[in-house]
């Protein structure tokens, strides 16, 4: 508990010499959101900063494993991270779909090529994704959906049609 302790006092630390006043406090609107990506929009540089200098320790995917660009950290220490940036009302420095479902998948069932490729990327927020699950007949209910994928060996063939894609305009 101890090393906890430490790690504790040392986020705490970091976040307070780190964090610009600027992303601390509620967000003003959607605006506030950094979604990255290679068009990223920063409502201030403070948000950009705020951004790279999380990404540098990996802290944008705390439990992803470094080797990845994540910050490796174990449950524990993610837990302490988020109370310390809850305790100084830190803004979340990237909101990211890579984050969330695409950098899980690959975590559990990518090839080392494609964790390598995208996932530092994803964690810097230099790369932005996006989901397509909607298709006719089934909205977003994966159970009933029809779209499916051929594998040809070195390649998959897609077939099926979607409605629509969230941020596809975007990613």
């Amino acid at each position: 508990m101890a090393d906890l302790e430490t790690f504790r006092a040392e986020t705490r630390a970091w976040l307070e010499a780190n964090c610009p006043p600027e992303v601390r406090g509620p967000r003003d609107g959607d605006e506030d959101y950094v979604w990255g990506g290679r068009n990223a929009v920063f409502k201030t540089p403070a948000h950009k900063l705020w951004l790279d200098r999380m990404a540098e320790r990996g802290w944008t995917a705390p439990e992803w494993p470094s080797a990845y660009g994540g910050g490796g950290l174990n449950r524990e220490e993610a837990k302490v991270l988020a109370s310390e940036m809850r305790r100084i009302k830190a803004q979340m420095p990237l909101a990211s779909f890579g984050i969330w479902m695409l950098g899980p998948a690959l975590l559990a069932f990518g090839t080392e090529e494609q964790k390598q490729r995208f996932l530092p990327p994803i964690v810097r927020g230099e790369i932005r994704w996006c989901q397509g699950y909607s298709e006719p007949g089934s909205g977003s209910d994966l159970a009933s959906i029809q779209t499916r994928a051929e594998d040809r060996g070195d390649h998959w063939i897609v077939n099926g049609q979607k409605v629509w894609t969230s941020y596809a305009d975007k990613a």
